[in-house]
């Protein structure tokens, strides 16, 4: 079978969750014999054209890496979900390779576009919902204040959410108040302005529609696709809350690699040390940690973060708050061959996010490697991480809740070992990909 596999972020590049799950599945497709490419975009810089592709092999698979400098959007608010110059350049990919099936992992910096670029081929997609992107510009549904957002938010909301760290959205608030944004844009739906030749411009109109277009327009886009599957229960609920699903739609559970043999782990019980993966990422929350950590009063615990913390104001703030600490070390970047290694180093992993996560890879790569999990009490995480069984739960942003669940762990010496009992069977890449091929097969004899 010819796939290709389409997704915002890929090695070697810095990559997240998605794009770790995304590569383990190519490979191990590429393993089973099947012809398999990656469909990416790069991140633009001057060195690269401002419009245009490359090509590169990593690890065997061929990946097309699409460029485009989002300062010739003729309309940025509009390119963010749909970009037709992207759009273009997908089709003349999906010409050359004529794949069987094109399977989307994530659309962020590629627009929805590709979506168009695939249905007017009539190749048969299948789409990965993995976070809120289809309804929320930020994908994470966290505001700048830290709290997230009402469900029955409007576009409005969203326009206001997103002039925090947009001044294209800033620019729409300055030039129209919330009753003038009502009035232009009812407006322009009764005058049927809300086409695409007609807002494709930096008016400021223009702008404002384009953000009001947003959802129902991505609404439309999902009912394109002919397979929709999606990480946990959670986010399945999340998305019929929105009546998004149209043509199909199953829960396909992640998988992950697991070691053939985990290292020994002796004299740990005296010492514990606690663990983090997301980096200087906000909605990651180490914010959360370190503060519930530093009330912790033990000296004979430790923790360590490992990831990228770029010089932000939000990375100077943690390092404000871990200063002064021995207990505290800041590890950097691992490679993903080192996971088994780094996590023999750990006793409990911590995840502590502040916005409702679809299901959490470093939670599953923790099981694979029987080390427990203190993890917030939101989004898909319950669906893994069950209280007081494999691991414990404490509420989102709630340090003092964090605080007595690491304490309970610290002066409980035979619960690490309980929890470690208790973790289940995590499922392997293999079996996740052998039902992503029963879905791509049921498909490709319906076509």
């Amino acid at each position: 079978m010819k796939i290709v596999y389409v997704v915002h972020e890929f090695p070697p590049d810095s990559i997240g969750g998605t794009g770790v799950a995304t590569h383990q599945v190519a490979k191990d497709m590429l393993a089973k014999g099947h012809r398999v490419w990656v469909l990416a975009p790069q991140v633009w810089t001057d060195v690269f054209p401002s419009i245009g592709f490359f090509d590169e092999k990593v690890d065997g698979l061929s990946v097309r890496r699409l460029t485009f400098n989002p300062q010739l959007s003729p309309n940025p608010v509009l390119y963010e979900y749909y970009n037709p110059i992207l759009c273009v350049y997908a089709k003349h990919f999906l010409r050359e390779v004529c794949p069987d099936i094109i399977h989307i992992c994530h659309l962020l910096h590629l627009s929805s576009s590709i979506i168009d670029a695939a249905k007017e081929l009539r190749i048969p997609i299948v789409l990965t919902l993995r976070d809120f992107w289809f309804f929320c510009p930020k994908w994470i549904r966290l505001k700048a204040d830290r709290n997230l957002c009402k469900r029955d938010f409007s576009w409005r909301d969203c326009i206001y959410c997103l002039r925090e760290q947009n001044n294209v959205y800033d620019r729409i608030t300055r030039i129209f108040d919330e009753r003038m944004m009502k009035f232009y844009v009812e407006q322009a739906i009764l005058d049927n302005k809300l086409r695409f030749s007609l807002i494709n411009n930096r008016q400021i109109s223009s702008l404002l529609i384009a953000a009001a277009g947003r959802l129902p327009f991505l609404k439309s886009q999902l009912e394109k696709v002919d397979q929709i599957t999606c990480r946990s229960s959670f986010l399945r609920k999340a998305y019929l809350n929105k009546r998004s699903f149209h043509n199909g739609f199953t829960v396909v559970s992640p998988g992950t690699i697991s070691p053939p043999k985990l290292p020994s782990r002796r004299g740990r019980i005296s010492n514990i040390t606690f663990g983090y993966f997301g980096g200087g990422r906000e909605h990651k929350g180490a914010h959360v940690l370190l503060q519930a950590f530093r009330k912790i009063k033990s000296t004979n615990v430790n923790l360590k973060l490992y990831g990228i913390f770029p010089n932000t104001e939000y990375v100077k703030e943690l390092r404000r708050i871990a200063k002064g600490d021995e207990r505290i070390n800041f590890m950097g970047t691992f490679g993903h061959t080192e996971l088994t290694e780094v996590l023999s180093g750990i006793d409990i992993l911590v995840m502590p996010s502040i916005w409702p996560e679809a299901s959490g890879l470093s939670i599953l790569e923790a099981f694979a490697n029987k080390v427990p999990v203190i993890a917030t009490d939101i989004g898909g995480i319950p669906e893994i991480v069950h209280d007081e069984r494999n691991g414990l739960l404490f509420k989102k942003g709630d340090v003092l809740d964090l605080k007595q669940k690491m304490e309970s762990v610290i002066n409980g010496p035979g619960l690490i070992q309980k929890f470690k009992e208790n973790i289940p069977r995590v499922r392997s890449i293999n079996e996740e990909c052998d039902e992503l091929l029963d879905i791509y097969k049921k498909l490709l004899r319906r076509k």
